[in-house]
């Protein structure tokens, strides 16, 4: 199959560059919790409907938000004054044909679950207000009315008559014009960001010190072999009896953060931490739940980590919303994470960091897209670029399957 391949080579190599800027928002911020919740319950319906069908149906949950609640937070204690609020917003198919899907119970336990596992002291019965907002409603195409009983196929797309009224039961074409892009490999900065969070967010790391929040947030800012980085570190307010306790506790994860540091030896490495703690006498970064959803701030789909985990900002990255969205025949999604499994490759067999973009056209069959752009910091053999350009690309199941997996980092 001919890909409409270009090959440029005029990157810089971030690693050697003067500067960098990455950031990570932890596991239980906000956008963090709304992204991985939307992907969660996008996976969920996408089994219902492999075990029904054989197939995923049309679905969207990338608008989903989470809206922040209000806590009373005291050391040695604290209660909820008012519940979050989880806006499960977007489309779903209900029935093919007369045969209806039975989702809505699923997805709601789904959330539960998720919510209760994530927030400490929290009671999805008692402590969510659940909204749902989901809808059939086509974006294009003729829709029945009392004087046309006619319709197009692209409404049957979200109300199929039969599994053959959906084009990507058969080949998926591109749900609109999109791009899609990865980049390889991290530099040692980013795997500094990651390593430094997934740590302190590891559930083992969380026995051993069960007063540690989860609404972690890095800034890290790299000038030549100079690092910077400021976190804000969240303590438990049940877990922590008075601010001198704090204050351990803070010196003790401190110590911590020290060690991951250590490793990267190349680098001097300044840590800040907590920065606003102790511009008031009542200020500490201690939360109830961990997370600052339970404080008014509020968590939506694609306003946190980047496919890769952090937010490089000398990255290229798509606007395209990934949690959520249909594994099936999203091009932004599906391209992006194409576009991830291609730089990765290039740079395991050809050690070249690169960037790739691909492009798609409304409609047209995902295994054929528009445009495929590889940016490499030197040249690289076009023979094998095209090779695992062409054995990804026309791999679509493939790519659905490792989504469906959780084998990306989409947030």
């Amino acid at each position: 199959m001919d890909i409409n391949l270009n090959l440029i080579n005029n990157l810089e190599d971030l690693a050697d560059s003067d500067f960098e800027i990455v950031e990570r928002k932890g596991r239980g911020h906000p956008d963090t919790l709304a992204d991985r919740l939307a992907e969660l319950l996008s996976r969920t319906y996408a089994k219902i409907c492999r075990d029904k069908f054989g197939t995923i149906l049309r679905h969207q949950f990338d608008k989903l938000s989470l809206m922040g609640g209000k806590c009373d937070v005291r050391f040695g204690g604290g209660n909820f004054v008012s519940p979050i609020r989880l806006l499960i917003n977007g489309r779903v198919t209900p029935q093919v044909g007369e045969e209806k899907i039975l989702y809505r119970d699923a997805l709601v336990e789904a959330a539960s679950d998720f919510l209760e596992k994530e927030l400490r002291n929290f009671d999805f019965l008692t402590n969510c207000r659940l909204m749902v907002e989901i809808t059939s409603n086509t974006t294009r195409g003729l829709q029945p009315t009392d004087n046309n009983n006619a319709r197009s196929s692209a409404y049957s797309r979200f109300r199929p008559g039969k599994l053959t009224d959906l084009p990507e039961y058969t080949r998926p074409v591109a749900n609109d014009t999109a791009v899609g892009c990865g980049w390889a490999p991290y530099t040692p900065l980013e795997r500094l960001v990651l390593e430094v969070e997934q740590s302190l967010n590891d559930d083992e790391t969380k026995k051993q010190y069960p007063w540690l929040g989860s609404d972690i947030k890095i800034m890290a800012i790299r000038q030549g072999r100079d690092i910077t980085l400021t976190m804000c570190v969240p303590q438990i307010s049940t877990e922590v009896a008075s601010p001198k306790e704090y204050k351990e506790n803070l010196e003790e994860i401190r110590s911590f953060i020290r060690k991951i540091c250590d490793k990267y030896e190349k680098f001097k490495i300044d840590l800040a931490l907590n920065t606003a703690d102790g511009q008031r006498d009542d200020l500490f970064y201690l939360l109830y739940t961990g997370s600052c959803i339970e404080s008014g701030d509020e968590g939506q789909v694609a306003r946190g980590n980047r496919l890769g985990g952090v937010i490089s900002s000398r990255r290229p990255f798509s606007i395209e919303g990934l949690s959520g969205k249909n594994p099936q025949y999203h091009a932004g999604k599906l391209y992006s994470a194409m576009a991830w499994d291609i730089a990765q490759q290039i740079w395991q067999e050809m050690k070249t960091p690169c960037e790739v973009f691909i492009i798609s056209q409304s409609d047209k069959p995902i295994d054929t897209p528009w445009s495929v752009i590889v940016n490499s910091s030197k040249p690289i053999d076009p023979k094998i670029t095209k090779e695992i350009v062409s054995k990804i690309i026309t791999n679509v199941s493939g790519t659905t399957d490792r989504i469906l997996l959780g084998k990306y980092d989409l947030a």
